[in-house]
């Protein structure tokens, strides 16, 4: 997935185009949820890696790595994975702290409590 490009995208088809080891072309899906988030993630570019690290790529990095409209680099797999679990965390544990961010209130959280009501 960290390897497609915005030109490879087929948005009205809801499809996009990788091209395997050894030059085999394999098709991806994805559901109308996705494809109503695409447009914030393409950000009005044409070409270049479709997910993006946050800072500039340093020098040296591969040409095909680089958006040439945003000099940011490909998202690498090590960042992917911190993202992912951050952003899943509260899906296993709703109460677990976040990292990397301040606090929150936890009756702005909404989050069900699995215990009976005692209160009555």
């Amino acid at each position: 997935m960290l390897c497609l490009n915005v030109e490879d995208l087929y948005p009205q088809d809801k499809r996009g185009r990788i091209t395997a080891k050894g030059g085999a072309i394999v098709w991806i899906h994805w559901h109308s949820g996705t494809a109503q988030l695409l447009p914030r993630l393409i950000a009005r570019r044409t070409r270049g890696p479709l997910f993006l690290a946050d800072r500039k790529a340093p020098a040296g990095t591969f040409t095909l790595d680089v958006c040439s409209e945003t000099g940011r680099a490909r998202l690498s797999y090590r960042r992917a994975e911190e993202i992912f679990e951050e952003n899943t965390r509260l899906l296993a544990n709703p109460l677990a702290p976040r990292r990397h961010r301040g606090p929150e209130r936890l009756d702005a959280l909404s989050v069900t409590s699995q215990c009976p009501d005692t209160r009555r």
